[in-house]
């Protein structure tokens, strides 16, 4: 896949791509279903497959595991519908919207290295239907065993308000002597 493309892209076919922070790449074909709370907005999901061999595996482990025990980490949320290699793509909750996330959607993507959120709003490009990012699941986050912890984002926030400090002053050279000429 391109790197010119967002982490996350939706084409206006409903065909998806998504490049995971590890390097794990992924495609799949959407479904739109009309949302039951509101007129006029949709929702997505589908399932995605692999691109490397080696990830088509631990992945075909992980859904046999699922559809064999039915279980998800202990780890994930208690409300968690998430399964292996399916992507749902919902608005954010009413209560929740702001004008500048109105047309977000919000998901998770569960595969072999854990559990993902993707966060995709409509694409101004005729070329993409939606483009968006991927991060680890705040849930992996908090679990000190989770493989994919460190893809977190860097805080940009955070450095903007860290007071910005200014390097020590240096020391001068012992007294009496001279500085070298140039």
């Amino acid at each position: 896949m391109s790197q010119s493309y967002p982490p996350f892209a939706v084409f206006p076919d409903l065909n998806c791509v998504l490049r995971l922070p590890s390097g794990a790449e992924y495609r799949g074909k959407l479904r739109q279903h009309p949302s039951n709370e509101a007129d006029g907005e949709h929702w997505y999901e589908g399932y995605l497959r692999a691109e490397a061999k080696d990830h088509v595996t631990a992945d075909t482990v992980l859904k046999d595991r699922f559809n064999r025990d039915g279980l998800r980490p202990a780890h994930f949320h208690p409300q968690s519908n998430a399964e292996p290699l399916r992507v749902k793509l919902n608005r954010i909750p009413a209560p929740k919207r702001t004008e500048k996330n109105a047309e977000t959607l919000i998901g998770e993507v569960w595969n072999h290295e854990g559990l993902w959120t993707v966060v995709a709003s409509p694409s101004d490009s005729p070329s993409l239907h939606m483009a968006g990012t991927v991060v680890p699941s705040k849930h992996e986050l908090a679990f000190e065993g989770s493989r994919i912890r460190q893809y977190q984002p860097e805080p940009a926030a955070a450095e903007e308000e860290a007071p910005k400090t200014t390097p020590a002053p240096r020391k001068g050279k012992a007294a009496g002597t001279a500085a070298r000429p140039v």
